[in-house]
């Protein structure tokens, strides 16, 4: 997972309160609701080359990832939808669903080159338009349910995803904490562990047993280096986008 950030730990420490759960890997069933609607994302870049990321059904032929997913290091450019698959519920090569990309959205400003800059990584994410729809129910977009002040933190985050050294099996965590930062293009500062290949993989924020998607992973801490925060992208970014798409799609024949 491209996406490293060089933090010092004491601004890290700032971003996230003092007091927080510590996230764990969580027991869990992927061929259940809602892990069904997170798939593998693999992008084909050549004969006999690929990459992988994590990606969210968030409607029937829309689905959610960090634009950085989507560029080919090969050949310094973005790949063409057609390279595009998006394998729903993947597990040790079983899958529930499997489609297509037809087309693709992603902010005009994100740069790949300028990488986990603070002013890029809130541009960091993508939708995928599938060329057929997927029978699974996806997962809804919802704002950080936060109280008033804005400053507390949420310690009812999951993510699931597919890490690089165990690209074979989803992993997953819960108890995450997570918050937003301040300013014109907040960030989601959590704690939930980013290790390579799960960028794209969506924050879920769980209440009442409902859970709805608050964020997309694009960064976490330098691998090797002092413990730190990781981030996403929040939904406020992208739900507009999201929603246009989704009328569209119900909209077409």
């Amino acid at each position: 997972m491209r996406g490293l950030v060089r933090v010092c730990v004491a601004v890290a420490a700032g971003l996230l309160v003092q007091a927080r759960a510590r996230s764990e890997e969580m027991a869990f069933d992927p061929a259940r609701w809602p892990f069904t609607a997170i798939g593998k994302l693999n992008v084909v870049t050549g004969p006999g080359s690929r990459q992988f990321c994590t990606a969210t059904l968030i409607g029937p032929r829309l689905v959610l990832t960090a634009a950085h997913c989507l560029w080919d290091r090969p050949r310094q450019r973005w790949v063409e939808p057609g390279s595009i698959h998006f394998v729903a519920g993947y597990d040790q090569g079983h899958y529930v669903a499997h489609a297509l990309a037809s087309s693709v959205r992603k902010p005009p400003d994100y740069v790949y080159a300028y990488g986990t800059s603070r002013p890029n990584m809130p541009n960091d994410w993508a939708l995928i338009e599938l060329a057929s729809p997927i029978p699974l129910r996806p997962l809804s977009l919802e704002h950080l349910a936060t109280p008033e002040d804005g400053r507390r933190t949420r310690v009812d985050i999951q993510r699931a995803g597919y890490r690089r050294s165990t690209s074979q099996l989803m992993s997953a965590q819960n108890k995450c904490a997570a918050r937003l930062t301040e300013g014109s293009a907040p960030l989601l500062v959590h704690d939930c562990r980013a290790i390579p290949g799960e960028s794209g993989s969506a924050l879920l924020q769980v209440e009442d047993g409902q859970p709805t998607v608050i964020g997309v992973l694009v960064a976490g801490p330098r691998a090797g280096g002092p413990p730190g925060p990781s981030y996403a992208v929040p939904t406020s970014a992208f739900l507009g986008a999201a929603l246009e798409m989704l009328r569209e799609q119900t909209a077409s024949p």
